[in-house]
């Protein structure tokens, strides 16, 4: 590891970005995120290359990204924030990077919160959102991008299209890159709690309180929106998984490859060494950069754009 990275580490734990996970009760923990996320504010993007709106889905607005230089195919960018952040700036210009070099234009839902809401409705968002895209997009056309929790949407998307949405075809491609899930098992939770000693952004713990963030008080909630590796994957498209293997989520990732491997998906599992949650969408040392690079590198490779910024 470079010195750059290990002093990034220590920054991290010094800053304490794990503590901010954890609150006296589920009510504060929420309370303090809608504190947050009501002064987060979209940034007002401009590039010449592209063709940059806002549209709305389900009262939820939407950024898309449009090259000015047509393509035909296009990315659902699911950002994480544990089902309680909205989208940082930050996280929205790394979107116009992503789209950028991979050449993909890109849809970014502010899909609705758990501070507010039952998981049920950002489901229920983000395949209304997916319908937008299939309007000018062939679905094998259609890649899905997620980061931790958006990661887990990004998945979710499969089941959630069996779950009484089987007019909707499934997308060409997922890369989920940390993709968060609650813990199901004694051996899950064993695995997440030795983790959590290396993990410096997100505690073990976080993921018992999510049951109850994510339900928000809705029994209703189906049990693979909380558990995903209990989900039904059949027909998934082809999926990579990118984890750094010092991150708490890392824990849950032999029971996706259970999952996956019970229905037949095509996937992969990536795993930066000694890597953090999320790390290649933080490239401010060689090996996130490295990491960045790979995220680039497999979404041109599965989408068909290749070496081409654009495929019409």
């Amino acid at each position: 590891m470079t010195v750059k990275y290990e002093i990034l580490k220590r920054l991290v734990k010094v800053a304490g970005i794990k503590k901010r996970w954890l609150a006296k009760s589920t009510e504060e923990l929420l309370e303090n995120r809608r504190k947050s996320n009501a002064k987060n504010k979209i940034p007002d993007l401009k590039d010449d290359a592209f063709t940059i709106s806002r549209i709305e889905v389900m009262g939820c607005p939407v950024l898309k990204l449009i090259h000015k230089q047509p393509t035909d195919r296009a990315n659902l960018f699911l950002i994480g924030g544990g089902m309680i952040s909205a989208p940082r700036p930050s996280s929205i210009r790394k979107a116009l990077r992503f789209a950028k070099e991979t050449g993909l234009d890109l849809f970014v839902p502010y899909y609705p919160l758990c501070t507010d809401y039952p998981l049920t409705k950002a489901y229920e968002m983000i395949h209304a959102t997916y319908k937008e895209m299939l309007k000018d997009y062939a679905p094998e056309h259609i890649s899905v991008l997620g980061t931790s929790s958006g990661g887990n949407l990004a998945l979710g998307m499969v089941p959630y299209i069996h779950d009484g949405h089987g007019d909707t075809p499934m997308p060409g491609y997922i890369l989920a890159i940390s993709p968060g899930t609650c813990v199901d098992t004694d051996e899950e939770w064993q695995r997440m709690l030795e983790l959590d000693e290396k993990d410096v952004a997100i505690p073990a713990q976080y993921m018992k309180t999510a049951v109850e963030v994510m339900r928000h008080g809705d029994d209703s909630v189906p049990d693979y929106m909380i558990w995903l590796q209990k989900a039904n994957f059949t027909a998934c498209p082809k999926t990579t998984f990118l984890y750094g293997s010092d991150e708490t989520l890392y824990a849950c990732a032999p029971s996706f490859e259970a999952a996956m491997q019970k229905y037949g998906v095509d996937y992969q599992i990536l795993v930066g060494e000694g890597m953090f949650h999320c790390y290649p969408v933080f490239p401010v040392c060689k090996e996130a950069k490295d990491g960045w690079d790979l995220m680039i590198r497999l979404m041109k490779e599965n989408t068909g754009m290749g070496g081409n910024s654009h495929a019409v």
